[in-house]
């Protein structure tokens, strides 16, 4: 499967192209576009990650490289069997504080890309519609967790809740039924 890059080294490819998001933002953002139902094999993330992020300008090579890297790792892990898919975070040797602040920067970035697609929200389940609201909550987060094992738990815990509610979305809405075939066989 393939790998993310280095959480800080892709901070500073973000700030060196004046994209001023997070890694884990623009990794949920992706995210969010895929399990809301966005063709998997588009282009078309790229042009919306302009819009959003960079006023529809094209991004350099080096951005379009990254993004492309962190689109196929989530295609690749989404549709893993062993449902191995896994945020994009700043690293447990991080502080608690930012790693909460990663996790509230993914879920309103997935959010952001589940909502740039997903606009029927009355054809929802009753539990995409939960993992919504609950990712709404998720973005107003207290981020000030004390460097205790206790919060280090709770973190972790709601880290793993987003993990699999994501995976929920793109279990209904993210693959692609095939068509149905509608040719009659002719006799």
């Amino acid at each position: 499967m393939n790998e993310l890059p280095d959480y800080q080294q892709a901070q500073l490819l973000l700030e060196k192209n004046e994209i001023f998001v997070t890694p884990s933002e623009a990794h949920g953002v992706i995210s969010g576009l895929l399990a809301c139902g966005l063709s998997i094999e588009a282009k078309e993330y790229l042009g919306l990650l302009s819009d959003v992020f960079n006023d529809g300008q094209s991004f350099s090579h080096d951005l379009k490289e990254f993004f492309a890297v962190i689109y196929k790792q989530v295609v690749e892990s989404f549709n893993d069997e062993e449902f191995q898919f896994d945020l994009f975070l700043p690293s447990d040797d991080e502080t608690l504080v930012d790693q909460a602040n990663g996790l509230v920067s993914w879920v309103a970035g997935f959010m952001l890309g589940f909502g740039l697609k997903q606009k029927d929200y009355g054809k929802l389940s009753a539990d995409v519609k939960e993992v919504i609201s609950d990712f709404s909550e998720i973005t107003r987060l207290d981020t000030m967790f004390d460097e205790t094992e206790e919060d280090s738990q709770a973190l972790h815990e709601v880290i793993e809740y987003v993990r699999v509610s994501a995976l929920l979305c793109f279990a209904e809405l993210g693959q692609e039924q095939a068509p149905k075939s509608t040719k009659k066989t002719l006799h």
